[in-house]
């Protein structure tokens, strides 16, 4: 039996795709039902046979791929050559808003497929890319719908984004044009939720990330075979940078402290990982994945001595949970982080005894001794909570019957939206 109500979820990374940003919109989806709502999901394609798609989902645009890195001999050439550096330059104005501007028509077109195939009461887009806010802007006006604009990220004052003034001028302009049509804006943290109530004037729902045991069922437990350090997640070409514990791993091995040290990173961009292995004499320890199917990755993490996250350096990330640490959490093994020392995630792991967080080489170089100490007792494993990710789904849930009330003739919703039109776009 179907739910009398559907969303269209608008959204560039999806499940199968192996990325962090992916896991959010897949748990709305796959517990939505259960408070009500039908979800029609609109993403990019998947290669083909690399899975099957439970609902309704419209996959449009081409495939995504994993990005072919040069040769290590020749990474840090390619890194700082004047090609790539006019290869940036020619980003900076072809991709605007960014990267995903490509797949606006095909969201666009997709969406309004949707519409004529299933019909829907309201639209959720889940950012970043921007690119999404922007597909979702048109399809809102298009339809007359409510739309809530979902922040997984800063899309303006963004650590991981460096752009040249003027283009940062026209994003901001963009941005506050794309969502002035919303109905209502949500994001993962109250910090982030502040910073784009200050931008946009209005109030901004938190919903936060969570993970989600029961996917983790069918992944077995498997003893670590030697003190595996697992990364999985995007570095931004170098803006994340594992180099504090590649060289104090490098260290305490040829201090013989730790013998049988490998790092595993999963993900699309190794950036300057490789040649910061090599410059600390440990290459043959570090080995980069490249994006491999989610199942991989949770396996691998299963499997690990010890899982890292690597946040940016930058004050402004100290506010950031991200969404690695909740799927860490589901996984199992112990925990180390990198940040700034004020970050909301030391405080977050040190309450949940997950690990350790560290921001200085003895604080990293420490974590490293205790980790190995716990591999070698074959202690690498925490208890484990019963985590699900359907409270994601119950609060928007929540926000949906807001704004589509709001959609009725004079009404106000909590999000403080008035809609005087009736809504005849279904």
């Amino acid at each position: 039996m179907e739910s009398e109500k559907r969303v269209l979820i608008l959204t560039y990374h999806y499940a199968p795709e192996p990325t962090s940003g992916a896991l959010r919109v897949t748990y709305l989806a796959k517990y939505l039902r259960r408070f009500g709502w039908e979800p029609i999901v609109v993403t990019r394609k998947a290669p083909p046979g690399f899975a099957k798609d439970d609902g309704k989902v419209l996959r449009t645009g081409r495939a995504f791929q994993a990005r072919i890195d040069p040769p290590p001999a020749l990474a840090h050439v390619a890194r700082f050559s004047p090609v790539a550096w006019l290869k940036q330059c020619v980003r900076q104005i072809v991709f605007f808003p960014d990267r995903a501007a490509w797949w606006i028509p095909f969201a666009v077109a997709g969406g309004l497929r949707a519409h004529r195939r299933w019909g829907y009461d309201a639209i959720v887009t889940s950012a970043m890319p921007a690119s999404v806010h922007v597909a979702g802007a048109i399809l809102a006006r298009l339809l007359n719908a409510p739309w809530i604009a979902d922040y997984r990220d800063l899309w303006n004052g963004n650590p991981y984004v460096e752009d040249s003034p003027p283009r940062a001028k026209l994003l901001l302009q963009l941005e506050r044009a794309a969502i002035r049509r919303a109905s209502a804006l949500t994001t993962i943290t109250s910090s982030l939720a502040s910073a784009l109530a200050t931008l946009h004037d209005r109030p901004v729902r938190t919903i936060a990330n969570a993970s989600d045991a029961g996917e983790w069922e069918s992944v077995p437990f498997e003893p670590p075979d030697r003190f595996r350090i697992v990364h999985a997640g995007t570095l931004y070409d170098g803006l994340r940078n594992p180099e504090p514990v590649i060289a104090q791993a490098a260290a305490l091995r040829a201090a013989g402290e730790i013998a049988d040290v490998v790092f595993d990173f999963y993900g699309s961009d190794p950036g300057p990982l490789l040649e910061i292995a090599r410059r600390y004499g440990i290459s043959d320890a570090v080995h980069h994945h490249g994006l491999v199917d989610r199942a991989t990755v949770m396996r691998a993490e299963r499997a690990a001595a010890l899982l890292l996250i690597v946040q940016n350096a930058d004050p402004r990330t100290a506010t950031e949970y991200g969404s690695k640490i909740f799927e860490y959490e589901a996984a199992g093994p112990l925990v180390l982080a990198l940040g700034p020392p004020q970050s909301v995630l030391r405080s977050y792991i040190g309450e949940n005894a997950l690990g350790w967080f560290a921001s200085t080489g003895d604080e990293i170089r420490a974590a490293l001794r205790a980790a190995y100490a716990a591999y070698r007792a074959g202690a690498t494993l925490r208890k484990l909570a019963a985590v699900s990710a359907e409270p994601i789904a119950a609060k928007f849930a929540q926000v949906l019957n807001e704004v589509t009330f709001a959609q009725l003739p004079g009404c106000v919703s909590a999000t403080g939206l008035e809609k005087k039109e009736p809504a005849s776009f279904r």
